[in-house]
């Protein structure tokens, strides 16, 4: 594997280290303080410059990313917070939401809070407040190249009602400023159950910036409601933090690649003095259709999300009337499949737009 520029051989990284944590690997440990007292987690640092928190309380979602000390995702007030704190009703939901690399929102239910049969939802449903098991993080040599990951399950489940369960894995390499997640949900009940899926991931300063911007690959965009079009000309752009700015949310149609990905990027072609920073989204279209763009300009709340979903965010009522609803069969199986690529430079920043846009 290449690392500090110089191409090592297994041997060679074995030979100059007590062990492999020298170099990086994965942590595990549990926070002790505060909201987030409790909360089992796990970190994964690698000397590429990959440097990430997992929380295996919170649905095995990345609560901190960062490349070489640079953050990559934005963080809100409320910071990791333990699950106990989590509240269904309305959009109390906001009470635990940490922002984070990724916050999963799902499985049953996703979007804005509706009555849907009967059943009252709230803001983007349970998983992210729920605790994985059958925990297993490590390392291990593939070759000359060394691997991290973390996986385990997550069920969310009910008498008399929806029983799913996800099983994640989340892997990472030491030379390599990339970090995939790999869901598989499955319907362990036996009636069909409602599946949306929403991938809440949230990019901030300094990737995020007035001189930064979104590309992606061929799409038709289509804005949520009036405050959404009163930005729609400038969708991909991005401006210094507003005060009381109203948030704007776009649905964005991305044109699969040969290999059927969506590609997205938010790139800061201005960082470091004209450096370049950005992080590339790439997901599996066929299960995750659409991206939802969640534009923030807010002041503290500064953030652009850009969200994977199979069904848009207008709430479980509305997606059950229209006929857009999918759902999950008993025994079924549903994989999904997230990428996201550190561009470490201006010149990753034009590999991608040659590529992609």
């Amino acid at each position: 594997m290449k690392i500090f520029g110089r191409e090592l051989k297994k041997e060679d990284v074995l030979k100059k280290v007590g062990d492999i944590s020298q170099l990086g690997g994965v942590k595990c440990y549990e926070f002790t303080d505060g909201l987030r007292r409790g909360i089992r987690a796990v970190d994964m640092k690698s000397p590429c410059g990959i440097d990430m928190t997992v929380l295996l309380d919170r649905a095995m979602d990345i609560s901190y990313l960062s490349y070489k000390s640079i953050p990559v995702n934005w963080r809100s007030a409320t910071r990791e917070t333990s699950p106990v704190f989590y509240e269904s009703r309305g959009a109390e939901w906001l009470r635990t939401f940490y922002g984070g690399l990724l916050t999963t929102c799902g499985m049953t239910y996703m979007g804005a809070p509706s009555v849907d049969n009967g059943e009252e939802l709230g803001l983007h449903g349970r998983i992210s407040n729920l605790s994985a098991e059958n925990v297993w993080s490590d390392g291990k040599w593939e070759g000359d190249s060394y691997v991290m990951f973390v996986q385990g399950k997550i069920r969310e489940a009910k008498v008399f009602g929806d029983k799913l369960e996800l099983t994640r894995k989340i892997t990472t390499w030491m030379d390599t400023p990339k970090v995939v997640v790999e869901d598989s949900i499955e319907n362990i009940g036996s009636e069909k159950s409602p599946i949306m899926m929403l991938y809440h991931v949230n990019i901030g300063y300094p990737v995020l910036d007035s001189t930064s911007s979104l590309l992606e690959s061929k799409a038709e965009v289509t804005p949520r409601d009036g405050e959404a079009k009163k930005g729609f000309d400038k969708f991909s752009k991005f401006s210094e933090p507003i005060c009381g700015f109203k948030e704007q949310c776009y649905f964005h149609d991305i044109e699969a690649d040969k290999d059927g990905n969506s590609n997205v990027a938010i790139v800061n072609p201005d960082f470091n003095n004209g450096e370049g920073i950005g992080i590339w989204l790439k997901f599996n279209k066929d299960n995750l259709p659409y991206l939802v763009q969640w534009k923030q300009m807010g002041m503290g709340e500064y953030v652009c999300g850009i969200e994977p979903v199979n069904n848009f965010v207008r709430g479980r009522k509305i997606e059950r009337e229209k006929g857009a609803l999918k759902f999950i069969e008993p025994g079924e199986k549903i994989n999904y499949r997230l990428e996201f690529n550190v561009l470490t430079s201006n010149k990753d920043i034009e590999i991608f737009k040659n590529k992609y846009c």
